[in-house]
């Protein structure tokens, strides 16, 4: 069964093992309940990059093969920030209470990002093609070759 853009558990192991240098957030979620764990962190990496206002993106389903190879890298990148930042969700609650900075650590948070989902930017760059609005891909008329005279920006009817 597919777990986000992965075929499963063993393929998303083979990209770590095959394709990130750094891998010790992912290897460390074998300490308590390996599977559990690893099926959770890359279905939240494929909710958030699924779900997120920036991209319109395929589901496991509809991706193509070239899709899948894409989806596959942003979806291990994903999972790994996740792994990697298991305190994001205490920081982003921090935020939605108006907190700029934190004294204790001594972080400081940047009241202008509260509404942003943090992905980050290796991924966007991943991900580039599938960007929605303005971004992403554009519809419109142009000029083909034809056997007329007129532009497509001729005014052809009579209303």
């Amino acid at each position: 069964m597919a777990i986000g853009w992965f075929d499963d558990l063993a393929e998303a192991e083979l990209y770590f093992s095959d394709e990130r240098l750094e891998t010790e957030a992912w290897d460390e979620l074998d300490n308590d309940s390996p599977l559990f764990q690893k099926n959770k962190v890359l279905k939240q990496a494929y909710n958030r990059l699924y779900y997120s206002k920036e991209f319109i993106l395929p589901t496991y389903a509809e991706a193509d093969s070239d899709d899948l190879v894409i989806l596959r890298k942003a979806n291990g990148e994903m999972a790994y920030y996740l792994a990697l930042q298991l305190g994001e969700d205490r920081r982003k609650g921090l935020q939605a209470q108006g907190v700029i900075e934190a004294g204790v650590v001594k972080e400081k948070y940047d009241s202008s990002k509260l509404y942003d989902t943090p992905i980050p930017q290796f991924i966007r760059d991943l991900l580039c093609q599938y960007l929605a609005g303005d971004e992403g891909v554009h519809f419109g008329a142009v000029d083909l070759a034809r056997s007329e005279d007129e532009s497509v920006n001729t005014k052809v009817h009579n209303y």
